[in-house]
């Protein structure tokens, strides 16, 4: 099982920072004292969305994090050191080299941890270009490209140099960029699936997000993504699919429900927090997902509310997967890729070397 979490100051829930509220909470520290405790209880990576700057109207968005999220995770990556930490970057918001030169830095600053979590408004060509256009960005190097060389006075092999000269319908991007690959190779692509982006994440994600509020919706959306999956030609073990879970933990479950309750009685319209509730005891939670386990890879959690800060599902339900021996205890890699079982992409130079071969 793959778990994640979707960083915010005081919890998903939109009334949160009512009940919880407080400057402090906007502050850096704090912000990495909580993926501090996710890297503690082992989880794949963090997931920092992102608003597009707006600021709030009337109230405060449940994704509220005062920092651009690419600018954060390069600061939070010379703090933790082993969770994965992905980014949210939307298409229409950046030129791909300069996201894509961006992405491979923090990539670089992590060893290996980053992803790019990308946001299309629609799975035209144009957003498919965009993407193929970073991926090969990232690929600019070979891995052994930097020979560094003193004596022969070489700083890189040119041959192993591979200058994109891309000229499409969309964009046109000469490259190359100047970032080496890092660990990974190339930072993991993910995105959070919607209707009208559901045959561009069949093409191009590695990690999907599922946001449905039921498991009957979860097995329709899973339907309709396996059969736009089929018309890639991908094979369904290339990607990871995590589905949203917004978890109301009590010691009982009329415990958990009074939170729930006590929550919603603080906003005027009752806006669910995207993902499945579940609403119970540590051990009922981790019932649901080990059952659920069996359709999709994992989950990312969003929690609703943070007492003092901490994450009940941090603190409650994971180490009850850790006993079930059905959530690790301990990394066994260093990079987000490894985190996911992910592969580590091969340079598409080596892979004709060796094909030829």
């Amino acid at each position: 099982m793959h778990l994640g979490t979707s960083i915010t100051p005081f919890g998903h829930h939109l009334a949160a920072w009512q009940k919880n509220g407080s400057v402090n909470a906007l502050r850096f520290d704090r912000i990495s004292e909580q993926v501090k405790r996710a890297q503690d209880a082992k989880l794949d990576f963090v997931l920092f969305a992102d608003n597009f700057g707006h600021r709030p109207v009337k109230n405060l968005s449940a994704q509220t994090v005062p920092f651009e999220p690419t600018t954060l995770i390069a600061a939070l990556a010379t703090m933790a050191g082993k969770i994965g930490l992905i980014a949210s970057a939307a298409m229409d918001q950046h030129e791909p080299y300069n996201l894509a030169r961006r992405f491979a830095s923090l990539d670089t600053i992590s060893h290996g941890r980053t992803g790019w979590n990308y946001i299309a408004a629609s799975a035209s060509a144009k957003a498919a270009e965009y993407i193929d256009v970073v991926s090969r960005l990232w690929d600019s190097w070979e891995d052994d490209a930097f020979v560094y060389d003193k004596n022969e006075g070489r700083f890189f092999l040119p041959q192993k140099m591979h200058v994109l000269n891309h000229v499409g319908e969309n964009f046109t991007v000469r490259g190359p960029l100047n970032v080496n690959r890092s660990p990974q190779a190339k930072p993991v692509v993910a995105t959070l699936l919607r209707s009208q982006t559901l045959e561009l994440a069949a093409q191009k994600a590695e990690v999907i997000f599922l946001d449905v509020s039921s498991p009957e919706e979860l097995k329709s959306t899973l339907t309709n993504f396996h059969e736009a999956l089929d018309r890639t030609g991908r094979k369904r073990s290339d990607i990871k699919i995590l589905v949203n879970i917004v978890p109301y933990i009590g010691e009982t479950k009329n415990e958990a429900n009074k939170l729930r309750q006590e929550l919603s009685g603080l906003i005027e319209v009752n806006e669910q927090t995207s993902g499945i509730e579940l609403v119970g005891t540590a051990q009922a939670i981790a019932d649901q997902l080990e059952k659920w386990s069996e359709l999709v890879e994992g989950f990312i959690s969003l929690s609703p509310f943070l007492p003092n800060g901490r994450d009940p599902f941090i603190e409650s339900v994971v180490p009850e997967l850790q006993k079930r021996s059905i959530f690790r205890s301990e990394y066994a890699g260093q990079t987000l890729r490894e985190h996911l079982s992910l592969p580590r992409p091969a340079h598409p130079a080596t892979a004709m070397t060796e094909q030829a071969s």
